[in-house]
């Protein structure tokens, strides 16, 4: 006799279609594409309730081994198990207990929203749990208010110099973040040959369909950069910035060590890889650059994300005008 039910579907199925119609649809960038797995990952295993796990042991040396192991062992979780309830409560666990700002939360409900249209599109789902999920409001200039003054970038900079086993490695990371204004992505997929020491400039692979831009870079970073490749351990490996096996470093280690010096100094915690763009970003401004010239070193398609960073130098000059008197004696 026939069974009248279908056989429920899986998540971890359902997934990796999803992300096979990210990518054919390419109005999504790679980068983007990869946070959104992130979330529902992560999701996923909240709802499995595997995450508190993994969240102790986050500064175990053996965390991303751990973390692979973790992922492989997973139960199935099934979609039509999911419901609004869960995605509320899921919300809520990254709002206060993983302690996610606005940004963090926001993307969440953006990925959880992608996915659930298309589960509802192909017909694997019949309602939308995410249609009642609304986004938090955001001031888009509360994102890049937080930065490096000039003498914290410069303190920085100085402190990796003198500190750590891979202090050559960082020190070149740390410069191309504050003087290039790279995406962490874009640092992590840099390529040895992207370096053209002759002409001073990194090409960059970013944004959809891997367009490339130039990113002129002073003498001192490419010089920077130069004595890490001289001493690196893997001297022969393709991506520029490798680990201790000589393999492009991830993501997660580049936060990490970013985090180690930001938290070493006892700078504010804020600050991150893409607040050292903020700051890259809100420098340049300050100096006079254009924005236009800017909006092309950052990569930004539209000048109107560029012009984020101009709210920041009319606060600074509001407080220079408040506290100068012009015509004073």
């Amino acid at each position: 006799m026939a069974n009248d039910h279908p056989a429920p579907v899986e998540f971890e199925a359902c997934l990796k279609d999803f992300v096979d119609e990210l990518r054919l649809t390419g109005d999504k960038s790679a980068s983007t594409i990869e946070n959104y797995v992130r979330d529902l990952i992560l999701f996923k295993k909240f709802l499995l309730n595997k995450d508190d796990y993994l969240n102790r042991h986050r500064r175990n040396s053996d965390f991303l081994q751990l973390k692979r192991r973790d992922e492989a062992a997973l139960p199935p979780l099934y979609i039509k198990d999911i419901g609004v309830k869960d995605i509320k409560r899921f919300l809520l666990y990254v709002q206060d207990y993983r302690e996610n700002a606005k940004y963090g939360v926001a993307r969440k409900i953006s990925a959880l929203r992608r996915f659930f249209s298309f589960l509802q599109k192909e017909k694997i789902q019949e309602d939308n749990p995410m249609l009642d999920i609304e986004r938090p409001k955001i001031n888009p200039r509360d994102a890049i208010r937080k930065h490096l003054t000039k003498r914290e970038s410069q303190l920085l900079i100085d402190f990796v110099k003198n500190h750590g086993t891979r202090a050559d490695r960082n020190t070149a990371m740390i410069c191309i973040f504050l003087y290039g204004g790279l995406r962490i992505s874009e640092l992590i997929n840099l390529k040895a040959a992207d370096v053209k020491f002759e002409e001073n400039y990194l090409e960059v692979l970013h944004g959809k369909g891997n367009k490339q831009r130039l990113v002129p870079l002073p003498d001192s970073v490419m010089e920077t950069i130069r004595r890490y490749l001289q001493k690196r351990p893997h001297r022969y490996a393709e991506s520029l910035f490798t680990d201790r096996n000589g393999r492009k470093i991830s993501r997660s280690s580049v936060y990490y060590i970013v985090k180690q010096f930001v938290q070493a100094l006892n700078l504010d915690p804020r600050i991150s890889p893409h607040k050292l763009r903020h700051t890259c970003a809100t420098m340049l401004l300050e100096t006079g650059v254009d924005l236009r010239y800017i909006q092309e070193l950052l990569g930004h398609a539209d000048i109107s994300t560029t012009q984020i960073y101009a709210h920041v130098n009319r606060a600074k000059l509001k407080e220079i005008m408040l506290s100068t008197d012009l015509y004073g004696k």
